[in-house]
């Protein structure tokens, strides 16, 4: 008795790249502005969201905080977020469920990164509903104990660009412990 697989074609690989940009559209609040460029790469009904977004100059989304912890990690461009330091190519950064923060901005030129939420995004305006873990512009609201950002550098250079060049992942650093 043979066993055969099924005929699926012929395999290539998907990359990143071969991904359409599409503008944000936030079904949850149909006034908000659209914006920025998104790629979905991994489909929402899974329940997760892993997305390359990309963002231009001057584009300030409001004050926000998620149920889940995010990651985010800059590809290309430089991060703003209100209260931290800038974000640079191969930066982490490690928000914890429940912690509100500043809009996320670009500096001078376009920012592009990765955001990965490790559970349900539901977002939430911290006004209207309080964060449980504080406010990125209130330190008496943090959890003390809990550092509620995490920063990381991925590679201290691009081996890209310099053969010779280390890749030592840097500590991992709580911006509010």
């Amino acid at each position: 008795m043979t066993s055969q697989q099924p005929d699926t074609g012929e395999r290539q690989p998907i990359t990143i790249d071969a991904v359409p940009w599409d503008m944000f559209v936030d079904p949850d609040d149909p006034e908000r502005p659209a914006g920025p460029f998104i790629r979905w790469l991994v489909d929402p009904a899974s329940g997760n969201r892993v997305v390359q977004v990309k963002s231009w100059p001057g584009r300030e989304p409001d004050p926000h905080w998620h149920l889940s912890d995010t990651l985010y990690i800059v590809t290309k461009g430089e991060l703003h977020i209100r209260g931290e330091e800038p974000y640079q190519v191969g930066d982490i950064r490690w928000v914890r469920g429940g912690f509100a923060y500043g809009a996320e901005t670009s500096g001078t030129e376009e920012v592009e990164y990765l955001f990965i939420s490790l559970g349900p995004y539901d977002k939430f305006d911290p006004d209207e509903f309080p964060p449980p873990l504080g406010r990125w512009d209130d330190p008496s609201t943090w959890v003390e104990g809990y550092p509620q950002v995490h920063r990381r550098t991925l590679l201290q250079h691009d081996p890209r660009r310099d053969d010779s060049a280390p890749c030592a992942p840097a500590d991992w650093v709580g911006v509010a412990d």
